[in-house]
């Protein structure tokens, strides 16, 4: 672990700091707003101090920008790269954000998982300094360090099966085995108004293989317009087109342990056949299966004051919108509970704070803008004017929440606190899908064992048909580019050193000059050399080509798990809509300070030193500066 020695510069400026992160802000709807009066909040903290774009990390992705905000350094020191690396034994991509601990052989909940984000952040050194430090959802915090800080983590902690987080469907309905989403589906049958089934947890071994434990679920179809649900012996009545309460679920895992998690329940029909969405098990804040907070017991402190929660790293269930699981109303529903959720816990830590830091992140704007940007752009493929009068509101309204959240923090901001605001990126449309590793076998870089066929809609995935001793590139991830590097890669071809810089160079000059085939539009901005843009002892482990896509265009969901489809671009087709996965450029985040800050072109890494230089300290070798 890099070392950040600390020291005092001089007296504390402010007794308190209070921080507002809100994920996918964009200036270019921000500004607009507060000239048309509708953030009142956001134009009076610019007068008190400052507005200004923020620039955001490269790439422009959440786990990556939150870990730079969090440590003042670019993500060669940090060791956050992407949503998805590499493993470097065999090619296939998995998570960067979520890391199990092989060595637990004795399932220990406190050794479940492993840290992924390298070096200090700035609350590890406040609080390190006997300065109060409370940090509440965090992203790429999972699995937490246990010091003096009290931190509730955020993006990167799993459900109870120690995923992502995948919901359940369960219908009567006859569906088909290929659509999007089958694996999610439970089909379920009805024995007169009854129907028995059940609530998958976590693994378990037994003598030959290891299999999901199961909670009994039962269903009664009382009238058209409501079931009632039995889990646990408790009965729970959920109604057409309505969320439940929270449901706690208990897992018998053997040996007489077991574990509980909570679900939601949304209710989308009755008759003529049943179909009923259930959030992914979450991690009970009452009952933690895994270690989510610092000190370990103040989830459950959290939970005491607040009751259940969301604990899944992303809850806003974009994949069941996408896959007509829940319609929009059910999502704008979940993301406001999210949202209230998380204004609870802001407020009781805010009703005891007397000093120190205070920082509390909200996500639920970002996950808005993914589904709801098409409402902004009817140049996008899939624009629907009825739609977008429908909806058209939503992301503004949610930007207005956020103005109203922090005009009620600003009743507490006296002239002794210091109070930023500040999100990790904009965004824009994401109207044409790229597949890099089809552009890589066009262009002579990947080999392939067999021509891929359209009805192959992940193209290959997992790399299956790669012939890695005529391969000298390949993509996954979101925009990563990796060589096939001699004595790196399993089965490497090209050298390191002028060799590897030649092809860098080689696709460089190519991919840069990529235009869309349907109107001749520019496709990328810039390719970036891994060089060029990280720096530290991490910065061995990312990728070696990063690209900066134009306005418009993203890496395509094939590209992330290794695929090849036959064409290098498609419309883009689904829900997600929006995005801010293009050269950092086009998607700077904001800042709002109440205090006049140094700069005019203020970057994420500024925020770590900033904080520390309001308590009279400073932390050597982080990128950022102090903007006071």
């Amino acid at each position: 672990m890099e070392k950040n020695p600390v020291r005092t510069t001089g007296s504390p400026k402010y007794r308190r700091v209070i921080l507002l992160g809100m994920d996918g802000l964009d200036p270019k709807i921000t500004a607009p707003l507060m000239e048309q009066g509708q953030l009142p909040n956001f134009t009076k903290l610019s007068q008190r101090g400052g507005f200004s774009a923020m620039a955001t990390s490269n790439p422009a992705q959440s786990p990556v920008a939150w870990a730079s905000i969090a440590t003042g350094k670019n993500p060669g020191h940090h060791g956050i790269f992407d949503f998805l690396g590499r493993r470097i034994s065999d090619y296939m991509p998995e998570l960067a954000i979520l890391r199990m601990n092989p060595k637990n052989v004795f399932a220990k909940r406190e050794a479940m998982f492993l840290p992924v984000m390298h070096g200090n952040t700035f609350w590890d050194h406040t609080s390190d300094n006997n300065i109060p430090s409370t940090i509440l959802k965090w992203p790429m915090t999972f699995q937490p360090k246990q010091n003096r800080a009290r931190l509730y983590a955020g993006l990167g902690v799993p459900d109870i099966k120690g995923g992502l987080g995948r919901y359940a469907f369960y219908t009567t309905k006859d569906m088909a085995k290929n659509e999007e989403g089958a694996e999610k589906i439970i089909r379920v049958k009805a024995n007169g108004n009854t129907i028995k089934t059940f609530i998958s947890g976590p693994n378990v071994a037994k003598l030959t293989a290891r299999e999901a434990a199961k909670a009994d679920l039962n269903i009664s179809l009382s009238d058209n317009a409501s079931i009632e649900l039995q889990v646990d012996g408790k009965k729970i009545n959920v109604k057409k087109g309505q969320w439940s309460e929270w449901v706690e679920v208990t897992f018998k895992l053997g040996l007489m342990k077991t574990a509980t998690g909570i679900v939601k329940f949304y209710l989308n029909e009755v008759n003529p056949e049943l179909a009923l969405y259930m959030t992914p098990v979450q991690i009970n804040p009452k009952d933690p299966a895994f270690v989510i907070s610092s000190p370990d017991a103040y989830i459950k402190e959290l939970a005491d004051q607040v009751g259940h929660f969301y604990t899944l790293g992303m809850p806003e269930d974009t994949k069941a919108v996408e896959e007509g699981r829940t319609d929009e109303e059910a999502f704008i529903t979940m993301c406001d509970e999210i949202v209230e959720e998380q204004e609870k816990m802001l407020w009781y830590e805010l009703n005891k704070f007397k000093e120190g830091l205070l920082a509390s992140a909200f996500f639920s704007t970002d996950r808005i803008q993914h589904i709801f940007w098409v409402t902004r752009d009817p140049a996008h493929p899939l624009y629907n004017k009825a739609y977008a009068e429908k909806y058209g509101h939503v992301i503004d309204d949610y930007y207005r929440q956020m103005d109203r959240i922090l005009g009620e923090v600003m009743t507490q901001v006296d002239d002794r606190t210091a109070l930023m605001v500040f999100s990790d990126h904009g965004f824009s449309s994401f109207r044409r899908t790229v597949h890099i590793n089809s552009w890589l076998v066009q262009n002579g870089f990947m080999t392939l064992t067999k021509n891929i066929t359209k009805e192959d809609k992940d193209g290959g995935g997992l790399f299956q048909y790669v012939d890695w001793k005529k391969t000298s590139a390949y993509a996954l991830g979101f925009g990563s580019i990796y060589l096939n590097i001699r004595g790196r890669e399993k089965s490497g071809i090209v050298e390191a050193g002028t060799d590897s810089d030649s092809v860098s160079n080689a696709i460089i000059e190519k991919f840069s000059k990529l235009t869309d085939p349907k109107d001749g539009q520019r496709a990328v901005r810039n390719v970036y050399k891994n060089s060029a843009i990280y720096s530290g002892a991490q910065a061995t482990h990312s990728p070696d080509l990063v690209i900066g896509f134009e306005d418009g265009f993203r890496a395509s969901w094939q590209t992330a798990i290794g695929g090849a489809p036959t064409e290098i671009m498609e419309d883009n087709l689904k829900k997600w809509t929006g995005d801010h996965i293009i050269d950092p450029t086009v998607v700077p985040g904001i800042l709002l300070t109440n205090f006049a800050i140094n700069s005019k072109e203020p970057g994420l890494m500024d925020i770590a030193p900033t904080v520390l230089s309001c308590f009279g300290m400073t932390a050597e070798g982080m990128d950022g500066k102090p903007l006071i």
